[in-house]
């Protein structure tokens, strides 16, 4: 009869990898966490102030700025607003880039005609 001679350290080793490789392949397909947020964390995420915050989670459900939150605790400090639904919110309260930035050529346009009031302020002539 031969005795065999069993490493178990490495039997353990690739044992705990190969159970470490099939938790990584498990918690991948969960759904990540969705993390919650105070009103004033919200308020500083946003750049906005957290009375205007506290006042879009009193707004209908049915209007665009209601922002959704979950009740913690009984207390006016117990809301918590979920990171999907500032970005939801985010999305429908998007502006456009139009309104928000001003086109080069009408920042051109606007100090040419101050250029020419200055000219013909001082009495020289427009170049």
């Amino acid at each position: 009869m031969q005795i065999i001679d069993i490493n178990q350290e490495g039997i353990k080793a690739l044992l705990l990898e190969a159970f470490t490789a099939q938790a990584r392949a498990y918690f991948h397909t969960l759904p990540a966490p969705d993390p919650q947020y105070t009103a004033d964390e919200v308020s500083e995420l946003l750049c906005i102030d957290v009375a205007t915050v506290r006042s879009y989670l009193k707004l209908p459900a049915t209007h665009p700025r209601h922002l959704p939150a979950v009740r913690c605790t009984d207390t006016a400090w117990g809301y918590r607003i979920v990171l999907s639904d500032i970005r939801a919110w985010q999305q429908r309260n998007k502006q456009p880039e139009e309104t928000t930035a001003q086109e080069p050529e009408a920042l051109l346009r606007i100090s040419h005609r101050r250029a020419n009031r200055r000219n013909r302020a001082t009495g020289r002539e427009a170049a």
